[in-house]
């Protein structure tokens, strides 16, 4: 019988599973600039949105800038920010930026990670020049016409039960004595004695006591009393929230943040008051404590603010008609003379 001339192939044993796994990827260490950047946010105990933007405004400065943070120069500053100014960010924005590099920087020579007797290379830089802000404060006209909404249907809101203007007259004065929008949302039935609310701060791990107006005590007890009267789910329980939703999806659980949002804006819009934010009251307070000649010192207090830069963005504006005023009552004359 003659050979087969057919080729004979080749046998390849195909493995179903297993095999020679390939060798695990080493992890390149971690970047010591971003862990320095964790240690500082952690240390510094900022409020959680506040160290998101810290966060990402630095590391988009490391990923730009490929220098140990130690090598990092004067130089190399000045071209972040001619980099910052050619993608055409408002002053305000590249000030952030700056102002971010440097309080991390002073950080940085705090936990003696910079040499003391070298230069911070933040330390030359002048930050852009920007507009006066505009006054953020509420108006005495304006807040007549927010009060007088909230007045408007008080007889209403106590006849249907539904509590939901009796809320937000306490609301609107708990914002109104400084508090942000979070930590008025974050306050429970606890935090209140009666006369001072303790107020635990979003920014920081300090708690502040501030205390409430004679108006603005009779209607939080006045919500806390509608409260007790409606029981279940109301019930004013110390360890319970003090603001309530009171939509039918959501009743009985805490206003957050973005509710007391919602409500402040739709406020201005039944009010007739373009862009009324719960911010805008704290600017308020803010112009208040100065118009009244409380200590700067005992004002950063009840505010929950630490740094005289960031208080004078609160007052700034009410100083010059204050100084105004103030010599016009010197010479024997008054601001609405002509």
């Amino acid at each position: 019988m003659p050979p087969s001339t057919d080729p004979v192939l080749p046998i390849v044993i195909v493995p179903i599973t297993g095999g020679k796994q390939p060798e695990p990827r080493q992890l390149e260490p971690p970047d010591l600039r971003h862990w320095q950047i964790e240690e500082f946010l952690r240390q510094t105990g900022k409020s959680d949105n506040t160290q998101r933007v810290y966060r990402g405004q630095l590391v988009r400065f490391a990923s730009w800038c490929d220098q140990s943070w130690l090598d990092v120069t004067p130089s190399d500053i000045g071209k972040y920010r001619r980099e910052l100014k050619r993608k055409q960010l408002k002053a305000t924005s590249i000030n952030h930026a700056l102002n971010t590099l440097k309080s991390f920087y002073q950080w940085l020579r705090r936990s003696n990670g910079y040499p003391t007797n070298k230069p911070l290379p933040t330390d030359a830089i002048d930050l852009e020049r920007q507009p006066e802000p505009e006054a953020a404060h509420i108006d005495g006209d304006e807040l007549a016409q927010i009060w007088q909404v909230l007045q408007l249907e008080e007889k209403t809101a106590i006849r249907d039960a539904s509590g939901t203007r009796v809320r937000d007259r306490a609301i609107i004065a708990v914002l109104s004595h400084g508090l942000r929008a979070s930590e008025a949302s974050a306050l429970n039935v606890e935090h209140w004695n009666g006369k001072i609310l303790k107020v635990h701060r979003s920014k920081g791990q300090n708690v502040s006591e501030v205390p409430l107006n004679r108006e603005a005590r009779q209607y939080l007890e006045a919500y806390l009393e509608w409260r007790q009267q409606r029981g279940g789910v109301f019930e004013p329980l110390l360890e319970s929230p003090m603001f309530l939703c009171q939509d039918p999806k959501n009743v009985g659980k805490r206003l957050g943040y973005k509710g007391l949002h919602r409500m402040v804006k739709k406020l201005g819009a039944i009010a007739g008051i373009e862009g009324l934010n719960p911010h805008r009251f704290r600017h308020t307070f803010g112009t208040e404590v100065t118009r009244r000649g409380v200590d700067p010192l005992f004002g950063k207090e009840l505010m929950g603010i630490k740094s005289d830069r960031v208080f004078q963005r609160y007052t700034k504006g009410v100083f010059k008609q204050v100084a105004a005023e103030a010599y016009l009552q010197a010479i024997g004359e008054d601001l609405d003379e002509s």
